[in-house]
């Protein structure tokens, strides 16, 4: 018998530009609110709102300094 392990994405964990969404559905940006959609196996971008996870984004979540992006569902 083979038994299959799935990742599964938790409401409480957080992840970071360029991290491997684990599974598919919506987003929540932590310093701005925006919602975006990411399909599992994907990487995570910056948000297109406030820009985090560039340079330009909010302080502490410049570049890859902090995770930003939390699952909704």
């Amino acid at each position: 018998m083979y038994t299959t392990h799935t990742m599964l994405a938790t409401v409480t964990q957080t992840f970071k530009k360029g991290d491997v969404v684990l599974q598919s559905g919506q987003y929540v940006c932590a310093p701005c609110g925006y919602i975006q959609y990411f399909e599992r196996g994907a990487l995570f971008t910056e948000c297109l709102a406030c820009l985090a996870g560039t340079e330009f984004g909010p302080e502490g979540y410049r570049e890859n300094e902090e995770d930003f992006w939390q699952f909704l569902g």
